[in-house]
Formats: structure tokens, C-alpha cells, sequence
């Protein structure tokens, strides 16, 4: 789930602001989209006003006898879009192994899944949804599940983390953005008819255990920005795929990769800066072994300050690209 269902929460800004400044909650969240507008169309503005290259951005990390090449991905994707480039065919036809973020397809993946949702997404000891959220909060939940013809009382049992990316991956199928469409989809189908080896830079628990590990109300805040931004979300999405599609990098920081525009640092960090801290080392070391190898993760991993491409050049190394 990722740049796919994090695209759409990408915007939201915190409610953490708010708290405690003597309103009421119906006004904490009128002041609340009206900082979350502001903030958009600054974003947005400034992220179209920067270029790419006119192609998804794919960078180069090689020794004397590895060579690395990373590309950002998108994971929900119009089945139309066309975003392929010379530069990522050419990846992909030379790379003997193919890494992706996390196993999202295999058997065994899918019992990992079903394991952790079962532990770490729904609720073992009999609360709801709803008994976290306040009368307003529930109001907002059930006017945008309303909106995406979904039941509240089907999601009473998730805990909020988990329907935050629940809410977000409904609005992405409603707006045309399809799974099978996304990038690592496509190139994983491709890799394996040509024989490619597979390796991944983390486990479910640990791509989604840190949302999981959030206390109850920072991870309520989470649920709740993506709730105000459903109805908008189809406008965002097509804002950040214009701008990976375009290979602009800076214009992906200034929507994505910044605490701002994530709500708070908890999410930032869960979502991008911790991974990709972790992610660094594990790439390293790939340097050790003969071979070339692509990685395809979130576009949103690769831009900003704390992008894997900035920690390895942070580093010492040398890495040829945008």
C-alpha cells in the first residue's frame, strides 16, 4: 500500500495545532480546512511551478562492479497513463534482480498479510471505531465513507490507522486509479516472464507496524485528515502523478516528502523518514554483491530532505541523477 494509498494523505494537515485553543470541536475543524486549503494551493502552486525532465526520474549508484539504479513508483495508477521511458526500459532489461518496498503478492505474503491484520489493524478488545472519535469526528468519518458507499458499521471494527488507508484506497478505485496499473505491478509481471530475481527492502510488519505502533489519538488525527481530503483526492492524486511523471523531484518534496504537508512528524516519520533510514544500510550493502539490480520504490521515498537519495549521498556516495 504506499505511494498508492499515502499519495492520497500526502495534503493533510494536523489537527495537533488546534488542540486546546478554547474552540469548539465543529470549529476546530471548520479552522481546520480552512489551514488544509491554504496549504494545498500553496503546495500545489509551488510544485507546479518547477520542472522535471519530462520523465520519471531514475538515478544511477554503481562500483567497479555493482551497478544500482532506483526509480520512484507509483502503486495506483490510471490504466491509461503512459509513463514508461528508455531510461526505465533500459533499467529493466539489464537488471538481474528487481527490489520493491515489500512482498505484496506472494502466498506467503498474503498469509503475512492476513496474520498482521488480524493482530495489528482490528480491534481485539472490543472497542469500536467510533468510541475513539468524538461526535464531530464521526460526523466527518461518515460523510466521507457516505460519499464513497461504504458502510460506517463495516469499518467499526478497524482501528484508525487502518481505516485511514482503507478510506484512501476506496477513494483511489472510485476515482479510475487501478492496482494492476501501478508501476511495480507492471514491472514485476514483466520481470518475472524474463526470468528476473526478486528481493525486498522490508517485511509487511515492518512497512506497516509503525502506523500500527501510533498511540490511539495521534493515529485518530491521521483517520480524520484523510477523511476531510476524500472529495478533493482525485485532484491531488493527478497533481503528485503529473509531477513523478514529469520527474520532478523538488515539485514531489514540496507536495510529499515534508512533515507540513504529512500533519505531524509522527506520520512523516512512520511513512518515510524511518523507512528510509532503514532502507539505506540494506542498499549498501547491495554494492557488495556483483550485479545489477533496479529498485523500485515510492516516489515520495526519493524527494525531500530525508530521501533515500539524499542519506546516500549524506554517505559518501556518488549518485548520478536528478
Amino acid at each position: 500500500m504506499k505511494f498508492r494509498v499515502w499519495m492520497a494523505l500526502a495534503a493533510s494537515a494536523g489537527l495537533f495545532a488546534l488542540a486546546g485553543c478554547g474552540l469548539s470541536p465543529e470549529e476546530k475543524l471548520a479552522a481546520h480546512k480552512a489551514e488544509q486549503e491554504a496549504l494545498y494551493n500553496t503546495a500545489i502552486a509551488a510544485a507546479e511551478a518547477s520542472r522535471g525532465a519530462g520523465e520519471p526520474a531514475v538515478w544511477t549508484l554503481a562500483d567497479e562492479d555493482t551497478t544500482i539504479r532506483i526509480m520512484g513508483t507509483v502503486h495506483f495508477l490510471r490504466p491509461d497513463l503512459e509513463w514508461r521511458s528508455p531510461a526505465i526500459d533500459t533499467a529493466l532489461d539489464e537488471a538481474d534482480t528487481l527490489v520493491f518496498e515489500a512482498d505484496v503478492s506472494s502466498q506467503e505474503a498474503a498469509s503475512e498479510m492476513i496474520s498482521f491484520v488480524s493482530s495489528k489493524a482490528i480491534f481485539t478488545d472490543g472497542r469500536q471505531l467510533t468510541s475513539l472519535l468524538n461526535k464531530t469526528e464521526t460526523a466527518e468519518l461518515k460523510e466521507a465513507l457516505d460519499y464513497l458507499g461504504f458502510p460506517l458499521g463495516a469499518m467499526q471494527t478497524f482501528r484508525p490507522w487502518y481505516a485511514a488507508v482503507t478510506l484512501s484506497v476506496l477513494q483511489m478505485q472510485k476515482d479510475g486509479f487501478d492496482p494492476t496499473a501501478g508501476v511495480e505491478k507492471v514491472l514485476e509481471e514483466e520481470g518475472k516472464a524474463a526470468g528476473k530475481s526478486f528481493a525486498y527492502l522490508e517485511t509487511v510488519e515492518q512497512q506497516l507496524g509503525r502506523f500500527a505502533d501510533l498511540p490511539d489519538e495521534e493515529q485518530v488525527d491521521f483517520l480524520i485528515s484523510s477523511a476531510e481530503s476524500i472529495e478533493e483526492g482525485s485532484e491531488m492524486l493527478d497533481v503528485l502523478v503529473g509531477e513523478w511523471q514529469d520527474g520532478d523531484v523538488n515539485g514531489l518534496g514540496l507536495l510529499m516528502s515534508n512533515p507540513e504537508m504529512m500533519g505531524s512528524d509522527a506520520i512523516y516519520n512512520a511513512l518515510l523518514k524511518s523507512r528510509n533510514e532503514d532502507w539505506v544500510p540494506k542498499i549498501e550493502a547491495m554494492l557488495e554483491e556483483p550485479g545489477t539490480v533496479l529498485i523500485a520504490v515510492g516516489a515520495g521515498h526519493l524527494a525531500g530532505k530525508d530521501s533515500v537519495i539524499q542519506l546516500l549521498r549524506a554517505d559518501g556516495h556518488e549518485v548520478a541523477g536528478p
